[in-house]
């Protein structure tokens, strides 16, 4: 039996606790008073999830409520895990493992097909189910000049802080999940990831497109870094951009033009953007547009297996016989017909064999199956339905999620 109970955190000092835990896994302090004054309006009732031995914290998750958008156009309620940390004297005895059997006991009585995560160690979280679903890459333009002859969609304002606190959300909901993989942002992701920056000493800049139909359709929340070493002829300062949405390709250009034709800027660094955003080609040069990374961002895991595949819709290919193994959750283990008609549970001979992991870094199309199955990742048992899957699976665009949490 463990030492150790896993259960919902309610209590503002229990939570506190938790969250402690977190830090110092991070190898950061734990919170002062000022930290959790300003911390404790992040968290969502009843979405933090702790393991404590007696009364000490020693294992703390948080949870995201979210929608995720699936190939096909649907959208799935899906749970975000976050906040992942396990206290230094308490690692390999089981209690991250207690953590996850509990958070998808958790989705699963509130629906939520997926789970998906960020993953700070790529080592550990194969072993619960989940595979890499999205790719993201980090952009460098240097000395960038824009295209003149790339048409105008609209006009681009800058916001007020107060602004922003304001706008910011709905806009994000109203431009919507125009790829597979975007996922919606709750009150609480906003609280984290926006209002306290806003609210502080060196808040992001947010600027605003407004379509020729005079709504307002996109947004960029950037960050500019002087140079002040005042020396030499490369003077000019660093914009990083965090976040860059619109709801179609013009206005994304039009917010790109923006932060190009910013005076007194040497480089625009861009965080996790899709890795066919085609950047390069607004610019008179597509080589001044670099990419420095190229990161797995979503991992996904299918926590209903069944529900996960009947949801998304499939290319124009004849049907597979998929075996899955689930370990963690062995509910899910069988063989699913899958189809462009749909999803079925079947009893017939699989023509490929994975385990859930796996079909979580197929189900967005990240991979084709051909690919992983040449890594070793799909037991083949015939060949042929290989290019079927493949087709299958394909999807238009390349999924993104573009939220980090």
């Amino acid at each position: 039996m463990p030492d150790f109970a896993v259960r919902v955190l309610t209590e503002d000092a229990e939570i506190r606790a938790a969250h402690s835990v977190l830090r110092v896994a991070l190898h950061s302090p734990p919170l002062s008073d000022s930290d959790w004054e300003s911390t404790r309006p992040t968290y969502a009732p009843k979405r933090y999830f702790g393991a404590f031995a007696g009364d000490v914290a020693v294992g703390s998750t948080y949870i995201y409520d979210a929608e995720i958008a699936v190939p096909g156009g649907r959208t799935l309620p899906m749970s975000g895990l976050s906040r992942v940390g396990v206290r230094a004297d308490y690692r390999r005895r089981g209690v991250l493992t207690e953590l996850m059997r509990f958070q998808f006991a958790d989705a699963r009585s509130n629906g939520q097909v997926l789970s998906t995560l960020h993953a700070s160690e790529t080592g550990i979280y194969g072993r619960f189910g989940y595979g890499i679903g999205t790719f993201s890459r980090e952009l460098q333009l240097f000395r960038p000049r824009f295209r003149a002859d790339v048409p105008r969609s609209g006009h681009v304002r800058m916001l007020s802080s107060e602004e922003v606190l304001a706008q910011i959300q709905p806009l994000y909901k109203r431009i919507g999940l125009y790829r597979p993989g975007m996922m919606s942002r709750g009150r609480d992701w906003w609280a984290v990831q926006v209002d306290n920056a806003m609210r502080g000493g060196e808040p992001y800049l947010v600027a605003v497109h407004t379509g020729l139909d005079g709504e307002d359709d996109g947004y960029v929340v950037y960050r500019a870094i002087p140079d002040e070493s005042y020396v030499g002829t490369d003077f000019g300062a660093t914009i990083e951009v965090w976040d860059l949405n619109g709801v179609n390709q013009g206005a994304r250009n039009d917010l790109w033009r923006f932060l190009v034709e910013l005076d007194l800027v040497k480089d625009i660094r861009a965080h996790a953007r899709p890795v066919d955003e085609p950047v390069g080609l607004l610019l008179e040069d597509p080589r001044s547009c670099m990419t420095r990374n190229i990161d797995d961002e979503a991992w996904v895991r299918l926590v209903d297996v069944l529900a996960a595949l009947e949801a998304r819709t499939y290319g124009n290919a004849g049907p597979v016989a998929v075996a899955v193994d689930d370990a963690f959750l062995p509910e899910n283990s069988g063989t699913y017909l899958i189809s462009r008609d749909g999803v079925t549970k079947t009893s017939a001979q699989p023509h490929l064999t994975m385990d859930v992991a796996t079909l979580g870094s197929v189900y967005f199309g990240a991979w084709p199956p051909s690919t992983l199955a040449g890594t070793g990742r799909i037991g083949v048992h015939d060949p042929a339905a290989l290019a079927r899957a493949d087709q299958l699976f394909r999807i238009d665009s390349i999924p993104w999620c573009g939220t980090g949490f």
